[in-house]
């Protein structure tokens, strides 16, 4: 027997001088697939009014310049937070609506 050490590369042998090169190190991994892209931001505030944060008159002044489900949201988490009288006493019918008072 020969005192030749041999390489084996992908299975083939050589003499350590005729090896091919190995790379120095793995090659990079492919990248990831994208995810789903992040959801846009709109333009401008969206933060919901919420009455909790305002006093009474302010929560009046809202509800006067607000469309009938806004008015609704709002009176809504009015009954659910504090519930003040002057927010919720003041938003029902005048003329009442036969419905005993919550």
């Amino acid at each position: 027997m020969s005192d030749v050490t041999m390489i084996i590369v992908d299975g083939i042998r050589y003499r350590p001088e005729d090896a091919p090169a190995r790379p120095a190190e793995e090659p990079p991994a492919p990248p990831a697939p994208a995810g789903p892209p992040a959801p846009v931001e709109p333009p401008g505030p969206l933060a919901l009014f919420d009455p909790a944060e305002h006093t009474v008159p302010e929560v009046l002044d809202h509800l006067a310049d607000a469309d009938e489900d806004e008015t609704e949201r709002v009176l809504a988490a009015e009954l659910g937070g504090q519930a003040r009288k002057g927010i919720v006493g003041a938003a029902a019918p005048a003329g009442g609506d036969g419905d005993p008072a919550p």
